[in-house]
């Protein structure tokens, strides 16, 4: 599928695009609030600044994906592979991220605010300057991930 036919698709009403290839599409400033897009494939795709709020991407692949400034408040991306992905000024409210792979995934200045990352794996991720508020990382591998200037004041972690 290309990004008119996708855009075409959403505009028409349809939301359920589960298991679909946009490995690679350029999707920048995309509107896909509300889709489902469980287990689709969207490696390496451009989703600059695109609303991706309340979004459903369980199982889905992101891996090397631009998702520069995009909006996924209250996304839920469980099990998602977001393995080298480019998560800078990304808003993650409220976003489920369970068990997902944040291998070396760059969330510069990142807002996480009540992010779920049960189980995630952040191994090598970039978090430096992020907001991070109220975050449950029970079980995450936090391993070789870069912290530096992130906002941990108060009680922000909550861990098991």
């Amino acid at each position: 599928m290309n990004a008119d036919e996708l855009n075409r698709r959403y505009a028409a009403g349809e939301r359920d695009f589960s298991f679909v290839n946009l490995r690679g599409v350029n999707l920048t400033e995309v509107n896909l609030q509300g889709a489902i897009l469980w287990g689709a494939d969207l490696a390496r795709a451009n989703l600059t600044a695109a609303n991706l709020r309340q979004t459903k991407l369980s199982s889905a692949n992101l891996a090397g994906t631009i998702l520069w400034r995009a909006d996924l408040t209250q996304a839920t991306l469980h099990r998602a592979n977001l393995s080298k992905s480019i998560l800078i000024k990304a808003i993650l409210g409220e976003v489920d991220l369970s068990e997902a792979l944040l291998i070396k995934a760059d969330l510069r200045l990142a807002q996480l605010t009540r992010a779920k990352l049960t189980k995630a794996k952040l191994k090598g991720a970039d978090l430096r300057y992020a907001e991070i508020r109220l975050v449950d990382i029970s079980g995450t591998d936090l391993n070789q991930t870069i912290l530096n200037g992130a906002n941990l004041s108060g009680e922000n972690l909550l861990a098991n």
